[in-house]
């Protein structure tokens, strides 16, 4: 099978890429109801028209989460009404997922120009940059979301918690390099749309 045009990888990945698009959507529309009846939730509880009791789960147990990247430990004991540390953890699933989708639909855009043949336009260089500069948008509010959530941990840690560490992990190193390398790449698609338009002209 080819690689460009029609009936080729190129357009079968541009399919693919169109239903993630939309699950990616239909993931959006579940994480903002979530967020909106959490608030909700947390605002009535808060107002006194639910009962407290409602915050904690069956059996008088506490939610128990972990937040990538700081000490599992200082994440004990955790209610549902605890919203400076459940709210983070909804913006950091907020940011990944819409910076998901505008990487994918980048990514579509990009594949429906190898599917026509034509991989070298200037537009798809346009699209790597955004597609780079998401992930540096991502990163950096992941850590600041990180250090919020640490901060907040630290006001109401366990006397026996002295201190909550944030730490790198090998697939945030990846990550990085991933971005350098788009950083390349997008540079090549735009030198190599620059030559075809030379070669157009010189025609």
């Amino acid at each position: 099978m080819k690689a460009l045009g029609k009936g080729s990888i190129a357009a079968i990945v541009e399919a693919g890429l169109g239903i993630t698009r939309i699950v990616l959507w239909a993931l959006i529309g579940l994480w903002a109801a979530a967020f909106l009846a959490y608030l909700a939730f947390v605002g009535l509880i808060s107002a006194g028209a639910l009962d407290p009791s409602l915050a904690e789960l069956g059996n008088g147990q506490n939610l128990h989460i972990r937040i990538l990247g700081s000490d599992g430990a200082a994440i004990d004991n955790v209610q549902w009404t605890d919203w400076h540390l459940i709210v983070p953890a909804l913006l950091i699933a907020g940011v990944g997922i819409g910076g998901a989708l505008i990487i994918v639909t980048q990514l579509r855009l990009m594949f429906l120009s190898f599917r026509s043949g034509e991989p070298f336009r200037r537009e798809n260089a346009n699209h790597l940059r955004v597609i780079w500069i998401t992930m540096v948008a991502i990163e950096l509010s992941r850590y600041v979301l990180m250090g919020l959530t640490a901060a907040l941990l630290y006001q109401i840690r366990d006397p026996s918690v002295s201190a909550i560490s944030l730490s790198l992990d090998g697939e945030r190193l990846s990550t990085w390099g991933s971005i350098l390398i788009l950083i390349v790449l997008a540079e090549v698609f735009r030198e190599g749309a620059r030559l075809k338009e030379e070669q157009e002209l010189t025609i």
